[in-house]
Order: C-alpha cells, then sequence, then structure tokens
C-alpha cells in the first residue's frame, strides 16, 4: 500500500512537471484561499476560541448589576452590594471590582497620561497570575481607601525604567499621590475587560469606603464593574439562580433603595464570552467569509480539473484498458488533488505567518485579545484540515467524473464524441450554478455592510465635525482631598476658563470649548435623573447621559438650538441652576408638554440641587453614530464638578500643528496635566466606525475576489463549450447559420446558468441575511437596494464573460471544423 501511494505521488509531480502554468494557476488560487482562511481563523482563534489565559477560567465571570424595569443593564453598584457578592451570595470563591480610570504620572521629564486599573486586593490571586519582578496584591494590600502598593506592566517597565531589574521599592506619583511599586507583571498579561482607552499600565487596589471616596451607603452607586470566580461544583445556571434569590431578599428589605418598578437585579456571563461579545458577530461573518470564498476556489479548480481531464481521457482510458481499477484510478486523481492542496496550503500558512503583523494593523483596536493572535499549533492544523478537505471537495467529482466506464467503453469502440463532452457539460454546468449562487450571497452580504456603513456616513451626528480639533486632560484626584488642588467648583472653574482664555489666543483658533464628554465617544457618564413634576415616574429609577460643558461648547460644534437659549458665562456656582436637555429627552421624559422651565435633579437625595431646563438642542451622538434614543442633559461645566475634560477647537489649522501649542497652553496654567489624544473631530468620528469600515471593506474585498472568480468560471465553461462545439458550430455557419444564431446560442447557455446561480444565491441570500442583523444599521436585512443591485452586477458580468467565447465562435471557419473533426 505505502508502495503505491509514492507511486501516485510521483506520478502526480510528473504530470505537475508538464503542466507547470495549470500547477502554478491552481496553487496560487488555492494559497489565496487557505492564506485568507489562516489568517482569519488565527484572529478568531485567539479572540472567541482559545481561552483566557488564567488559572480555571471557566469559572470567571463576570458580574452585572441591571435595573430591567426601566431597561437599563451594567448600571453601577455600591459597597454594600459588593459586599452582599462576597459574603451573602454564597457562590464565588472570590469577587474583585475593577475600575479603569486615567491618572497623571508627574515628577518626570514631561507629565504622562497613564491607564490605572483600581482592583480589589485578591483581583491576581483569582486569576491565578503570577510577577515578572516582586510580588502581586494581596490581603496585605488592604485599605478602606487606597493602598500605596502598585504592580506595573511589562511595557512600562520598558519604556520608562529601561527594564531596571532593581525597579522595586521605586515611588511611582500618580495624581500627586506617591506609590511604591512591588511588582511587575509578565509580559503577556492582559486584563480581562475593558479599558479606558488602550493596555492597563499599572494596577492599584482600595476599598472604595474611605477617601478620595464618598461614604458607603447602599444608595450610593459608584462602582463600574466586578468579576468573580464561581466555587468548584458550581454551575453558572446554579449561581444565577441563588442571586436572583438573593436580589429579591435585598429588594424586599431595602425597599427604600430599590424601585419596585426597576427590578434590580445581578446577572453574570462567563467572563470571555462578555470580553467578546460585541465583536463575536463581526468575527463570525469574517469566518463565514473566508470559508465562501474557499469553496468559491474549489469549485473553480473543479471545473478547471475537468477541463484538464479532457486532455488526458486517452492517458486514463489506455490505463484502465491495461488493467487499472477505477478506485486505483480515482486515488491516483485525488492523490494529485491533495498534492495541489496541500502545496497551496503550504503557501497558504507562509503568507499569513509573514504578513500577521500588517494584517492586525488593519484592525480595529476595540477587539480584544489581539495580542494573542499568533499561528501556533492549532491554526497550523486547521490549515492542514482545509487543505486536505479542499482538496477532497475539488477532487473528488472531477476523478469520478474521468473514470466513468461508459465513457471509456465508448472511446475504445471510437465512437465521436463517446457523450463525455455533454456529461461534463452538465457536470461544469452545475459547478458554475453553484459558484455563482455562492458568489452572490457573498456579495450581498457585502453589499448589506456597505449600504449600513454609507449611511453612517450619511447620518445626522447632530454636529459639525469639520475644522473641529479635540483633545484629553485629566484633572488629578488625590487621595487626600486636602492636598486636592480641584477640590470643589471654584478651583475648577477658575482653571477652565483661564485655560480657554490662553486657548482662543492661539494663531488660527476661532472658538474653544470644554466637555466632559466628546461626541461619538462614549465617555458620557449614565445617571439616575428625578423630574419635579413626574414624582411617580422618577420613582422607576429614570436616567440619562449628563454632559458638563462650557457656554461656546455647542457654538465650537455648531449643534442647533431648537429652543430657549444657551448656556451664558453667568451660569455659574452660586446662580440659578440650569440645563440643556437634547430632543430625545424632552421625546421621552416629556411628550407633548413643553420642558422649558421645568425641573430636575441627578439622582434620588433630597439635598441635590434642581436643575431649571433653558434650552432644547439637537441630538448629538454621544455614544457613537449608530446608537439612537440615548437621552443627554448637559450642565454648565461651571456649575458640576467633573475630572473628564476634552478640549474642542474651532480652527483651519490640523491637530498635528496645533497640538504642540494646546499642551504649552494647558501647562502654562498647571505644568502637571498631560495632554492626550490630540485629533481632529473627523478621526474621532472615524475611530468610532472602525470596526464597521473594516468589516465592510474586507467583505467587499472578498466579495469582489468571488465575483471575479465567478466571471472566470463562466468564461472558461464557455470557452471550454466553444472548443467542444466547433465542429457543430462549423456546421450549422456552412448550412447558412447567422452570426445573431450563434451568439444566441453561446450567449443562451451563459445567461441561463448565470440566472439559475442568482437565483439559487438569491434565495440562500434571504435565509442567511438575517444572521449579520446585527452588524446592520438602519438597513434591513432584506434590502431591496442590495437585493436588486446585487443580480444587475452579477448580469453584467456574466454577460461580458459570456461574449468573449460568443465572439471566439463567431471565428470558427467551418472547413478547419469539419476537416478537424
Amino acid at each position: 500500500m505505502t508502495e503505491t501511494v509514492f507511486q501516485d505521488i510521483k506520478f502526480a509531480l510528473r504530470v505537475f512537471r508538464k503542466s507547470p502554468l495549470f500547477t502554478a494557476v491552481v496553487i496560487l488560487t488555492l494559497a489565496l484561499g487557505i492564506g485568507a482562511n489562516t489568517a482569519i481563523f488565527s484572529i478568531v482563534n485567539a479572540v472567541l476560541l482559545r481561552s483566557l489565559p488564567f488559572h480555571d477560567p471557566d469559572r470567571l465571570q463576570k458580574v452585572t448589576f441591571n435595573n430591567p424595569g426601566v431597561g437599563l443593564r451594567d448600571v453601577p453598584f455600591s459597597v454594600p452590594e459588593f459586599e452582599d457578592l462576597k459574603t451573602r451570595a454564597g457562590v464565588f470563591e472570590d469577587v474583585s471590582v475593577v475600575w479603569p480610570v486615567s491618572a497623571n504620572l508627574t515628577g518626570a521629564k514631561e507629565p504622562q497620561r497613564l491607564e490605572l486599573l483600581v482592583v480589589s486586593p485578591n483581583y491576581f490571586s483569582m486569576l491565578g497570575a503570577t510577577p515578572q519582578i516582586g510580588r502581586l496584591l494581596g490581603a496585605e494590600d488592604f485599605s478602606i481607601g487606597f493602598s500605596t502598593a502598585a504592580i506595573i506592566s511589562d511595557g512600562l517597565w520598558r519604556r520608562g525604567y529601561g527594564a531596571d531589574p532593581n525597579i522595586l521599592g521605586r515611588g511611582l506619583r500618580l495624581d500627586n499621590d506617591l506609590y511604591t511599586i512591588v511588582g511587575v507583571l509578565p509580559p503577556g498579561f492582559r486584563h480581562p475587560g475593558k479599558t479606558v482607552a488602550k493596555d492597563v499600565e499599572i494596577w492599584g487596589t482600595a476599598g472604595y469606603s474611605a477617601d478620595p471616596f464618598p461614604k458607603p451607603a447602599r444608595n450610593v452607586r459608584l462602582l463600574p464593574e466586578a468579576i468573580a470566580r464561581l466555587k468548584p461544583g458550581i454551575t453558572g445556571r446554579q449561581a444565577q439562580a441563588r442571586l436572583d434569590i438573593m436580589a429579591s431578599e435585598l429588594r424586599q428589605e431595602f425597599s427604600s433603595d430599590y424601585p419596585p418598578l426597576a427590578k434590580w437585579s445581578i446577572a453574570i456571563q462567563p467572563l470571555q464570552q462578555s470580553l467578546v461579545g460585541d465583536v463575536r458577530p463581526m468575527m463570525l461573518v469574517l469566518m463565514g467569509t473566508v470559508i465562501l470564498i474557499i469553496l468559491i476556489a474549489s469549485v473553480n479548480i473543479a471545473n478547471l480539473l475537468l477541463a484538464r481531464a479532457s486532455g488526458r481521457q486517452q492517458e486514463i482510458a489506455l490505463r484502465l484498458t491495461l488493467g487499472a481499477s477505477r478506485s486505483r484510478m480515482v486515488r491516483q486523481l485525488l492523490t494529485e488533488s491533495l498534492i495541489l492542496s496541500l502545496l497551496g496550503g503550504l503557501a497558504g500558512v507562509a503568507a499569513p505567518s509573514v504578513t500577521l503583523g500588517s494584517i492586525l494593523r488593519f484592525l480595529p483596536h476595540g477587539i480584544p485579545r489581539l495580542s494573542e493572535v499568533r499561528v501556533d499549533g492549532v491554526v497550523l492544523l486547521f490549515a492542514l484540515l482545509i487543505s486536505v478537505l479542499t482538496g477532497l471537495l475539488f477532487g473528488l467529482a472531477p476523478a469520478l467524473q474521468s473514470t466513468r466506464p461508459d465513457v471509456f467503453a465508448a472511446i475504445r469502440e471510437g465512437a465521436r464524441g463517446s457523450g463525455y463532452s455533454a456529461k461534463t457539460n452538465r457536470l461544469r454546468g452545475t459547478l458554475i450554478v453553484s459558484e455563482l449562487a455562492l458568489a452572490v450571497v457573498l456579495m450581498i452580504g457585502a453589499g448589506l455592510l456597505l449600504h449600513s456603513f454609507v449611511g453612517l456616513l450619511q447620518a445626522n451626528p447632530g454636529f459639525n465635525p469639520s475644522s473641529v480639533v479635540a483633545a484629553s486632560i485629566w484633572l488629578p484626584v488625590p487621595n487626600d482631598p486636602k492636598a486636592d488642588p480641584y477640590s470643589g467648583i471654584a478651583p475648577q472653574t477658575i482653571f477652565v476658563r483661564e485655560a480657554l482664555r490662553r486657548l482662543r489666543a492661539i494663531p488660527g483658533v476661532d472658538l474653544a470649548g470644554m466637555t466632559s464628554a466628546l461626541p461619538a465617544s462614549e465617555q458620557a457618564f449614565s445617571t439616575a435623573l428625578s423630574i419635579e413634576d413626574r414624582p411617580v415616574e422618577s420613582s422607576q429609577d429614570l436616567r440619562a447621559e449628563a454632559i458638563r460643558v462650557t457656554p461656546d461648547f455647542f457654538e465650537v460644534l455648531r449643534t442647533p438650538l431648537v429652543r430657549g437659549r444657551f448656556f451664558t458665562e453667568g451660569d455659574e456656582d452660586g446662580k440659578q441652576p440650569v440645563a440643556i436637555i437634547d430632543e430625545t429627552t424632552a421625546r421621552r421624559y416629556w411628550g407633548d408638554r413643553d420642558p422649558l422651565g421645568r425641573r430636575l435633579r441627578f439622582g434620588q437625595i433630597p439635598n441635590f440641587p434642581w436643575l431649571s431646563i433653558v434650552g432644547i438642542v439637537k441630538d448629538i451622538k454621544h455614544d457613537g453614530l449608530e446608537v439612537d434614543g440615548v437621552p443627554h442633559i448637559y450642565v454648565p461645566m461651571y456649575q458640576r464638578q467633573g475630572r473628564t475634560v476634552s478640549i474642542v477647537l474651532r480652527t483651519s489649522l490640523p491637530a498635528s500643528v496645533l497640538e504642540p501649542q494646546i499642551r504649552r497652553e494647558v501647562q502654562s496654567v498647571d505644568p502637571g496635566l498631560p495632554l492626550f489624544n490630540v485629533r481632529s473631530m473627523r478621526e474621532v468620528m472615524d475611530d468610532s466606525l472602525a470596526s464597521r469600515r473594516f468589516s465592510s471593506s474586507l467583505v467587499g474585498a472578498f466579495a469582489a475576489v468571488a465575483l471575479l472568480l465567478a466571471s472566470l468560471g463562466i468564461y472558461g465553461l464557455l470557452a471550454y463549450m466553444v472548443g467542444q462545439k466547433s465542429h457543430e458550430i462549423g456546421i450549422r455557419i456552412a448550412l447558412g447559420a447567422q452570426p445573431s444564431d450563434i451568439l444566441g446560442l453561446i450567449l443562451r447557455r451563459g445567461m441561463l446558468l448565470s440566472s439559475a446561480g442568482i437565483f439559487t444565491g438569491l434565495l440562500l441570500a434571504a435565509v442567511a441575511a438575517p444572521a449579520i442583523a446585527s452588524l446592520l444599521y438602519g438597513v434591513h436585512p432584506i434590502d431591496p437596494l442590495v437585493f436588486l443591485s446585487v443580480p444587475a452586477v452579477f448580469l453584467v458580468v456574466a454577460f461580458l464573460a459570456s461574449s468573449i467565447p460568443a465572439r471566439r465562435a463567431l471565428r470558427v471557419d467551418p472547413i478547419v471544423a469539419l476537416r478537424d473533426n
């Protein structure tokens, strides 16, 4: 058996040497398909399939607090509620708060903005992490406020400290507080969750019960996220059932803190699932796309093999006549196909190994675990599997067709045509219909994504991003309130006003404003509302996103005022508290009534001030261009304090030119403030669309490849048919057939096959399109524009591909055709 396998391989290699062009075309086609599958699978494997790199990752859960009665999910929770998870739930081995924030690194040559994650002391032990140097956080670091211990990432250690092995014990000043570095994490450690902007660089710990945090209370909900590890032997379903019971008990015990209509609840979700939930649909669509590409490529190669088999009829017939069995010949032909697919697979694997770094640079930064993408054993096994399956897929039909007994019986008897061409043409026609159907499905998917993306680009964001430059700063929050230079509204107002005065003086800057949340950046803070003249509804935990702005903010962005007025410099601390709402807030909470002059306040604490509504503005897409219907309430920056500040400038200058000037003016007011994320508002909006742009561009590129392969398949089939029917065409011409008759004969065949493939593809697409509904915005999965335009494109391409062989048929010389046949 082994000897015959080697014989088949040697014979296959001799066949390939005799037709190098054919071999190269097949290998390159396979390299394209297998390479695309390998590259995308390596990303899907790292992001979706590979377990989190922590101890016993299946027991790790994300804990969320929700108010489903008012449609709110993942709301903040309080310190007492966190203690309930640890001591009362009875299902968790460990629970940790995770609070991603910004921090200012001072004391260096230049102040820097760093990503800080504030966690509970058991965070690292829960994940099973080990340090590269020193130790990690533990029970000895517990503090009711902030602990002074700090853990730094490998990246910060190398970038900021030159990988100094004597780093332990070094001081680190964050937001004017001195911390001590006690450990360095290994290079591969990443926080398993969302961060503010990039990878976490510093980890600290706190008890969240002393300065700078407010006094703990059940209704003081400021903790943003929590992760937990289930106890051994407890399933997620059992844990959820116990949490449901606990939430019900808490609602009854503390009824004043849990409005009945809000239906406050606790939910858990596997940590890995929560981490990749937003990108899962996009990853699956990309994987499905490349699988369709390899299927289309396989069908095309099968057609090539069928065409090539016509030149090997005598060879195969002779071997069968000399005693070779049909199974032996099928095995020989399958061996040739498998060798081709394995060679294509080698080329396909080599390409991602070299170019994967470049591919990753084009991926949106919001996709988790991209640092773990690599071509590992699982990816290589996948490449081998898909190579073998591809070889069998495109090789089996030609092998069986080429060794049919009736074909060679006819050849031995000397029959003209042997009936081979008719049956082969039927098989090739079926393959072309299949190829076209798959290509139509892929093209419709690309069309839906593209239509959705174009719709987002054309959507009104509620402001004019042209000629606007944005930058961000973070006002420090020292642990000791007495050392806080920005404690209270007065010092923050002084800083903002002076910084704006200096920014307006920069040559080329027309207007300057500040906000706590840039549009399209998901920075807004959600808070509970009370509405004065709607006390019953206020008990339902109404919410809106609160955004602090300076008076010129709306003018900088050119957001239209619907009614009322904008803020003025006189809207400051000590004056009547005021607010501006957007149209969504007005519709949702006041309906047909006029909200101007009415009052609301944040939270349900009686001593919070009432805000009078003085204006209504057009909706601004603060949460991303694809997010609609989120209520926003704007308050004067001079009346409400906060630490997150973004600068917006209306200017004709690019961000790169303005950056050093903005930094100079901000640091002339406070030398310890770093400036970061300096970019145009166009770039901010582009970043919010990065994942949609990537998926639509990549699927569109693959759809174009599918269209090209399908057109080549139609052309190849008709060119083969013209060659096979040259005798018949010659007779028709000799008997007086007109050119239009010959053109009609070929074009009719091509268009009939194309129509069948397009119709089949439309039916498949109608079934498959709802699967990508979550990736669409403002576009129905069965979009008439896409479902009409894609068939039109394919019909045009099919006509062009068919017209070339048809014109070639007109050049058939009847005398030569009759003589040769």
